[in-house]
């Protein structure tokens, strides 16, 4: 189960972290235009010193070939050419070894910013799968809102009709017991009647006599018909109250997963991570010792796979049985489940994956 909701103050920072990432990321990419404009600039200087120097050796080689001619021989010119040519030489393997040098910085800056673009896309990567885990989150959590309104909505409507049923109910009690006493009095007043009479005529007293063990049975059914809404009365309320009690919630209560198939059963202790598979004498022997150790803090989870191969009855039979035993909600009241139980129709196990009230 996935899980876990989003803190609020956690999209913050990230929405804070975001920006400062954004300007340093302006401040890289600033930093390497201005490293590229300054490489081309000393570049284009290099080029233009070079040119400059260039036309001052052509400048100076003619000057130097027009005063030699008039004032050297052939082989003092040809000495100083060679020395020019060397001079000039070495200047273009120093320019050479400065355009490479350039050229190794404008790499290091494009393979720099090349990294820096790379750790950018994963960081937006990572953002964007921040961003669809909260939106996940936000639509779970709506639909077990929307889960919780629809609860307490029929709560209110099994509460309406049941304040309605017992309105009902208290309502013909009444009436039974008006009609109750109105024939109370009106047996009252024929056995006056038939006690007054009686001295008259014994035929007559007969007649009244069977009148009155009519209306005993009459008053007999009534106080039985009077018992019956009673105890349908005392039923409702306890279904009432049943209403009444908490919601059955594992929160604050230590948890044992019980896991009930056709091929057996396995139990998760509390603090456990895995299963164990365990025989039924086993697994009722190891559920006591809960009990007896947690007690009112036992909250038995009972978990019936989707191919488990049981039938609804096996599995909710198994899952009425245990938790009558064992867990917290039933010691007190073990009715519920029986009563829950009778009111089920058979269905197949694969209706349901979890059985967990």
């Amino acid at each position: 189960m996935r899980p876990d909701f989003v803190d609020m103050a956690g999209d913050i920072d990230e929405e804070s972290f975001w920006p400062s990432f954004t300007d340093i990321m302006m401040v890289i990419v600033m930093t390497f235009l201005l490293v590229t404009v300054a490489v081309v600039l000393t570049n284009t200087r290099l080029l233009d010193q070079l040119r400059n120097s260039l036309v001052a050796q052509e400048e100076a080689s003619q000057l130097a070939e027009f005063t030699l001619k008039e004032n050297a021989t052939l082989e003092e010119q040809l000495d100083y050419f060679r020395r020019q040519a060397s001079s000039l030489e070495m200047e273009l393997l120093r320019a050479r070894a400065r355009q490479e040098e350039t050229g190794r910085v404008l790499l290091a800056a494009q393979n720099e910013a090349g990294r820096l673009r790379s750790e950018s896309d994963s960081r937006q990567r990572a953002l964007e799968q921040a961003r669809q885990q909260l939106e996940t989150t936000r639509q779970e959590l709506g639909r077990v809102t929307e889960a919780g309104r629809q609860a307490r909505m029929e709560r209110v409507r099994l509460q309406a009709q049941l304040d309605a049923e017992t309105t009902r109910l208290q309502a013909q009690v009444q009436q039974v017991r008006s009609t109750l006493a109105q024939e109370n009095a009106s047996l009252q007043d024929r056995l006056q009647q038939a006690e007054t009479d009686l001295s008259l005529a014994r035929d007559e007293a007969r007649t009244r006599e069977a009148l009155l063990d009519q209306l005993q049975q009459q008053h007999a059914a009534g106080q039985q018909r009077l018992a019956s809404l009673e105890g349908e009365y005392d039923a409702l309320d306890r279904k009432y109250q049943k209403l009444l009690k908490p919601t059955r919630s594992a929160k604050g209560k230590t948890v044992v997963d019980v896991m009930y198939s056709r091929s057996g059963y396995r139990i998760r202790e509390p603090g456990r991570q895995n299963y164990r598979n365990v025989g039924r004498t086993e697994l009722e022997s190891e559920l006591q010792q809960l009990k007896q150790q947690y007690g009112t803090d036992l909250y038995v989870k009972i978990i019936i796979p989707q191919d488990s191969g049981l039938s609804y009855s096996q599995a909710w039979a198994f899952t009425r049985d245990t938790l009558n035993r064992y867990d917290y909600y039933y010691q007190d009241d073990p009715e519920p489940a029986a009563a829950d139980d009778a009111a089920t129709g058979p269905q197949t196990a694969t209706d349901r994956q979890e059985v967990n009230n």
